[in-house]
């Protein structure tokens, strides 16, 4: 806990950092804060992707106690900034007591869940914290020898954050990373909306985009959709600045934007090529090109530094490393083939009518009210539409699998939608932007738009790939203050048109708050059936029972068995699923070493080749003795005379083997 405190601070102190580098007179505060938490962001990725790609992760610590310190020396020199940092907040506070109030308690809820609360994504669980702890135990990013592609494949800048905790063997504050860049998207909405919209307006249109429901439940989860999100408003913030004021130092915070982007998720790819074309014109317009030669030229020496991270960050070199071990950039071709739509322009037709159903988003809680009125599920009616109009057009085209098309209006994040505010508000803003001015908003909408375009051409459609659309909403506050400037006259009525709104976003806030899916707080929508002793925060004496959550997940008490039985120092031997949660193992059970055991030729990936056919073959390829093996599927039940069974788990999850290797004399 001590060490989870220690790096929450040096974390909030680099965020502190970027704003006083990126913030000058004449800047908005709130503009310069959330580029100073995405600018805190990127500059942990780099030197923790740095740090691993030269193999001495231990060299990141010195990186950062110098940077702390240089950081410090900065604050006590410029004390000025801060306090009017203070009075500024004070004073809008003041103006905003209700409504900021209001807002404050689930929105810092969020912010000690995302600390406190363990993770129960599965994707998280799986591979995107196992990859950090296979990244420290092996002191690279390049991981050749491990069995579940998803830990090698994925860009590493957004997965790789939470080293600041693992590291230290304690997963406190992991999904902390997640709220940050939750606040930096609502800070950076506010800022540009108080380019059209009085102070009251904008609070109001970043409260919308704080409360659409993917977005926050997307806030505590460690995973990287909500990064791609976050720096698709670090590259729109950045580019005002360009608009402002043709700089390299302006130039340089885009393209930190669109590289860290791209080393959070591939998809923000859908983001970035259109982004570069709408708002590259308008500079070029604006300023043509002679200048950036002449800006470059100047500070040729600061570019060839500033090469180092946008290189780092870009992720070509995990992308060659992808093609050279696995046969294509992106991964195997059977799985980047999986993950695509191959059905060309109708898969993507097709993709887009599907989520266009999935935005209609009423919540849960008004469709189980609606069905028990009237009989009528509002959820069935709308699969039942689609079944009858639009499954005899498309039938299964680009589905994921052929898994058929389906929808739920749950608060889970990984199906859950963008609530009502984000079908009623969001999608008019952006498709009214496009045809009015100004050229900011109608850059922002165009880009959207295609941003949504292109994903639906080029993904195949699964109910979960709705959270990675979470770019297209976080990003439309500039769309919705055009849209509400031309609505609001300032008026009485305009006025509680905007607190209403706002009201409406927080009721919206404090829902999700207390009947999100993975750690409920209450466990009826009626109040004489409500429990708080069944909450997750009950249960788990307030998130200090650490095994609360696999312990109710498996059905039994394995971690805690295993952890007693294996010898300090023993080598374990992992043979699991893809499903295979190995977070629990790896966090619970610190004291052994793991080794991944394939059922493949780790050593020719890029080829096809066929699998070992038992347990004691894929074994025996493995480059270092093991002591024992933990073993998950089919394959266990033969495992060959080298094998003694020790331990059988079979309740509830995972039927798991423990297996001692016996010596071959």
């Amino acid at each position: 806990m001590v060490y989870s405190f220690v790096s929450f601070l040096e974390l909030l102190l680099f965020c502190w950092g970027g704003f006083l580098i990126l913030h000058h007179p004449g800047r908005r505060l709130s503009e310069s804060l959330s580029l100073g938490i995405g600018l805190a962001l990127i500059a942990v990725s780099f030197i923790f992707q740095a740090a691993f790609l030269i193999k001495l992760p231990e060299i990141s610590i010195a990186v950062e106690i110098l940077i702390a310190v240089g950081i410090i020396i900065a604050t006590l020199k410029q004390t000025d900034i801060l306090k009017q940092l203070l009075r500024s907040f004070s004073l809008f506070f003041a103006r905003n007591t209700a409504v900021v109030s209001l807002s404050f308690i689930p929105i810092a809820y969020a912010g000690i869940k995302s600390f406190f609360a363990p993770q129960e994504s599965l994707d998280v669980l799986a591979y995107h914290l196992p990859r950090v702890f296979l990244f420290q135990s092996q002191s690279t990013v390049f991981l050749d020898s491990v069995c579940k592609m998803h830990t090698a494949i994925f860009p590493v800048g957004a997965d790789i954050l939470p080293h600041l905790f693992l590291r230290f063997h304690t997963d406190i504050g992991v999904g902390f990373f997640s709220f940050l860049s939750y606040i930096s998207i609502i800070l950076g909405n506010y800022c540009l909306s108080r380019k059209y919209l009085s102070e009251r307006g904008s609070l109001a249109v970043c409260l919308v985009i704080a409360s659409l429901p993917q977005l926050f439940l997307q806030s505590w989860i460690a995973k990287n959709n909500i990064f791609t999100a976050s720096a698709a408003m670090f590259c729109l913030l950045a580019v005002t600045r360009i608009l402002d004021k043709p700089t390299s130092r302006n130039l340089f915070l885009v393209l930190l934007g669109l590289t860290f982007g791209v080393s959070a998720k591939t998809t923000f790819l859908a983001f970035a090529l259109p982004f570069s074309v709408f708002f590259g014109i308008s500079v070029i317009r604006k300023y043509g090109l002679r200048i950036w030669v002449h800006q470059i030229r100047q500070s040729w020496y600061w570019w060839l530094v500033g090469l180092i991270p946008l290189v780092v960050l870009s992720q070509f070199w995990l992308f060659i490393h992808n093609h050279i071990v696995w046969g294509n950039w992106s991964g195997p071709p059977e799985f980047v083939d999986f993950h695509k739509n191959q059905d060309g322009l109708l898969g993507g037709l097709a993709n887009l009518v599907r989520f266009g159903f999935q935005f209609i988003d009423f919540l849960n809680i008004t469709n189980i009210f609606v069905e028990q009125i009237t009989n009528v599920s509002p959820v069935a009616l709308l699969h039942s539409i689609y079944d009858s109009i639009f499954y005899p057009v498309f039938g299964e085209a680009a589905l994921q699998s052929q898994r058929p098309f389906s929808m739920i209006w749950r608060v889970h994040q990984t199906h859950g939608g963008f609530g009502p505010l984000g079908l009623l508000i969001v999608i008019p803003s952006i498709l009214a932007s496009v045809r009015t001015r100004p050229a900011f908003t109608r850059n922002v909408a165009l880009t959207l738009l295609s941003f949504l375009l292109i994903f639906c051409l080029s993904s195949a459609w699964s109910l979960y790939k709705i959270r990675m659309l979470v770019v297209f909403f976080a990003c439309s506050g500039p769309c919705i203050s055009n849209l509400l400037s031309r609505l609001v006259t300032h008026g009485r009525r305009d006025r509680f048109l905007l607190l209403g709104t706002s009201l409406v976003s927080i009721s919206l806030l404090f829902y999700v708050s207390l009947y999100e899916q993975d750690l409920r707080v209450l466990n009826s929508y009626y109040p004489w059936r409500w429990n708080i002793q069944d909450s997750y925060w009950i249960q788990s004496d307030w998130g200090r029972d650490r095994l609360y959550s696999p312990n109710k997940f498996y059905g039994d008490e394995r971690l805690q068995t295993l952890a007693d039985f294996f010898p300090e120092g023993s080598r374990v031997g992992l043979l699991t699923q893809n499903e295979t949660r190995l977070h629990y193992y790896f966090i619970h059970i610190p004291q052994v070493k793991f080794k991944d055991i394939c059922m493949d030729d780790v050593q020719q990936r890029a080829y096809p080749v066929q699998k070992f056919a038992t347990l004691d073959e894929a074994i025996s390829k493995t480059s270092s003795p093991l002591d024992y093996v933990l073993c998950v599927g089919e394959v266990c039940q033969t495992p060959g005379p080298q094998l003694r069974e020790r331990f059988r788990f079979e309740r509830n999850q995972e039927a798991t083997i423990i297996f001692e290797v016996l010596s071959s004399q």
